[in-house]
């Protein structure tokens, strides 16, 4: 990357900008901070941020940094058995508004230190310290499917880099687990790709958490003003007019972050968001299209709450239904948490709360994926 073009242009982030969860703060908070960062240039010219968590890569058959895993403790467990290179990758992707510096990211980057998972995780466009396409400002999404294909070149730069892990599974929150759902076709492409040239990480599959995969009704506007809101889109995209407001309190982390969007949802962020849940997906699980996207899939895991005032359970039971997938195989599964909303992702750590539940069920997934026993 061309550090004097970031100098010149105040749309790209700035290579100065301290690592995830780093800082004062984060000391205090005995948060793990990132590691290293790195960006990249998607095809369509977005510069795109991505935080990554973990022993640095080249640090390889020593002791390995140690950060305080969920239990508070600094044992080493058994990683110093371990080349840290050949660690297992969580690729993770965000909802609308937010960046790599939540509770839920943080919870995250705990358990992958505790289960000798390196996590990785991308800012959309437009969010965090990635830039926007030109003209949008911050958390004004373009085109759904132009995230879409940032998420598939995300995981392929991602399996490149880190190309002597065993493997990768990715991971996406609300409107990030709609992302990731639909660029398994691509993920698949570019893996096999990938692995007809030169060796690399095996694609495990994917866990979506509560995924943007409908909406509740009453969230929809009459139809005069949602017809209104798009005419408006066109116009002033990034405006928020009439749209949800976002508070990024309930889930920054450390709280005085800044990376995340506070205030109404530009308008063309929500009407993407609408079009997608409203439409698009229930048209591909009555259509037929959801078989098409998730066919080679490797394994499917999905965790949502059953008091989702966002996104209704029985959306989510819909499209997870006609997956392609064996469901005796521990191929495909659905983990429902009883009581939990939408931000059950980003419930602060404690004890025996529904977050923990979800994580502790999530990485039992993902170590039989890896083949990996540590306990």
């Amino acid at each position: 990357m061309d550090n004097s073009s970031v100098e010149n242009n105040p749309n790209e982030p700035s290579p100065s900008s301290l690592l995830a969860f780093s800082g004062n703060e984060g000391n205090v908070l005995r948060l793990i901070a990132a590691s290293s960062r790195y960006q990249f240039r998607a095809s369509d010219g977005v510069l795109l941020n991505v935080e990554c968590f973990g022993p640095k890569y080249d640090y390889k058959h020593k002791n390995l940094d140690v950060s305080p895993n969920p239990e508070g403790d600094n044992k080493m467990h058994k990683r110093s058995m371990h080349n840290s290179d050949e660690w297992p990758l969580l690729l993770y992707v965000h909802g609308i508004c937010e960046s790599a510096e939540t509770w839920g990211v943080q919870t995250l980057a705990q358990y992958c230190a505790k289960h000798c998972w390196r996590l990785i995780v991308l800012e959309l466009a437009g969010h965090g310290l990635s830039e926007n396409f030109g003209g949008l400002g911050r958390a004004a999404c373009h085109h759904f499917d132009d995230l879409v294909n940032h998420v598939i070149e995300f995981t392929d730069e991602v399996s490149r880099r880190f190309s002597l892990s065993k493997g990768f599974a990715v991971c996406g929150c609300s409107l990030g687990g709609a992302l990731v759902a639909y660029a398994v076709p691509g993920i698949l492409s570019t893996t096999t790709t990938q692995r007809s040239n030169i060796a690399g990480p095996d694609f495990y599959g994917i866990a979506l958490l509560a995924p943007s995969l409908g909406v509740n009704p009453v969230a929809i506007p009459p139809s005069p003003i949602v017809l209104a809101l798009k005419a408006l889109t066109s116009i002033i995209p990034s405006k928020g007019i009439l749209t949800p407001v976002e508070h990024p309190a309930n889930y920054a982390c450390p709280p005085s972050s800044t990376r995340n969007y506070s205030g109404r949802w530009p308008l063309s962020t929500s009407s993407m968001l609408l079009e997608l849940t409203s439409n698009r997906v229930p048209n591909d699980v009555v259509s037929g299209h959801v078989q098409y996207l998730m066919e080679g899939l490797p394994s499917l895991y999905v965790v949502m709450g059953d008091k989702d005032e966002i996104v209704p359970l029985q959306s989510v039971l819909d499209w997870f239904d006609v997956v392609p997938l064996s469901s005796d195989n521990g191929r495909k599964m659905l983990a429902i948490l009883k009581g939990a909303g939408h931000g059950f992702f980003h419930e602060r750590l404690k004890g025996n709360n529904k977050n923990n539940s979800a994580f502790v069920h999530l990485f039992e997934h993902l170590n039989k994926l890896a083949k990996k026993d540590f306990e």
